[in-house]
């Protein structure tokens, strides 16, 4: 997963296992945001809107989806939820692949 993948499902919903036995909570991928890159490493975030009844805590989450395989991120909420939803944001640091040399 890199930061093309997650824009090309920009408003799509992924479904979320709480991992407390519940039943999965919606997120639905809003922003694709690139972060400083330096010449090591790749920066990136993303952001999810979640229903403001379902509010999930920072950790560790099983994301699935109709389409794609599920896969575990770390989420964290952030500041710009309120009474209509809550925010997560998922942050990543990919290597730079160097160039190939002759």
């Amino acid at each position: 997963m890199d930061r093309e993948w997650f824009s090309s499902q920009i408003d799509t919903t992924f479904d979320v296992d709480p991992g407390d036995g519940g039943s999965s909570v919606p997120l639905t991928l809003v922003e694709v945001t690139e972060g400083q890159t330096g010449t090591r490493f790749r920066r990136f975030s993303v952001l999810f809107h979640g229903p403001a009844d379902r509010a999930l805590g920072q950790g560790t989450y099983t994301f699935g989806h109709a389409t794609l395989d599920s896969f575990a991120i770390f989420i964290v909420p952030v500041v710009g939820s309120n009474a209509e939803r809550i925010l997560y944001e998922a942050c990543f640091s990919q290597p730079v692949e160097s160039p190939a040399r002759p």
